[in-house]
């Protein structure tokens, strides 16, 4: 994310946007409905996410500027990650990561590995976790904040529609040690086949108030709350 004067705009991008996908844009139909990533939306509801999103918006920006801290020691969740730069006409390419993290679970990497498949094979799921593992290993652990835990979902952005089948396009997920994926004498093959699969990786919670906070990896929280020393701060 962008810091400071740019936050604002940012998390308004972000709130109407990126929930459901990256690139995509808004249009407005001739009946005065607002076609969202998320779904046909009036109006009204529109400029209400707006101004929520905003509003929260202003409450960050205002956060650090009475921590200037957070500027030049920014939280996990705001230090770089290698990922594809998007923007108006360049939407995330699928089989590709995309790394965020949680500023609570500081010590997990969050992959999500996007593939595009009409029928969808689990027998599949094993290459697309080495694949992710590899594109992991081959940017190197200095482009990353330090990890002990890397996340990896795989979703298949073929079974989004809409804000309802966000959640289920999270096909499957698994935790691995950073020190394994990072190790180049490490297999990653044998990582992928001793790894424990998750079918439930990921929870779109909209009873949380912010869109970052709906966006919950259960595996990651599942995960800490069995590795203590590892878990929220």
């Amino acid at each position: 994310m962008k810091r400071a004067k740019c936050l604002v705009w940012i998390v308004l991008a972000v709130s109407l946007s990126s929930i459901a996908g990256f690139g995509q844009t808004n249009g407005v139909s001739s009946n005065g409905v607002i076609n969202t990533v998320e779904g046909p939306m009036n109006a009204k509801d529109y400029q209400q996410a707006k101004e929520a999103a905003v509003a929260e918006g202003e409450r960050e920006y205002q956060e650090k500027l009475r921590h200037p801290e957070l500027l030049t020691n920014p939280p996990p969740s705001e230090r770089p990650f290698p990922n594809y730069q998007t923007g108006p006409g360049r939407p995330l390419p699928n089989y590709l990561n995309f790394y965020t993290m949680d500023d609570h679970f500081p010590m997990y990497l969050q992959c999500e590995y996007a593939v595009e498949e009409k029928s969808y094979n689990p027998s599949d799921e094993k290459k697309w976790f080495k694949a992710a593992l590899k594109q992991i290993r081959r940017s190197g652990p200095t482009n990353f904040p330090p990890v002990k835990w890397i996340a990896v979902a795989i979703r298949n952005v073929a079974e989004h529609k809409d804000a309802s089948t966000f959640e289920p396009s999270f096909k499957v997920g698994a935790i691995f040690k950073a020190s394994d994926v990072f190790d180049s004498s490490s297999d990653l093959s044998r990582l992928v086949a001793q790894a424990q699969m998750d079918r439930h990786p990921f929870k779109y919670d909209t009873s949380r108030p912010t869109p970052g906070e709906q966006q919950r990896w259960m595996i990651v929280e599942e995960h800490a709350a069995n590795n203590p020393t590892t878990g929220p701060k």
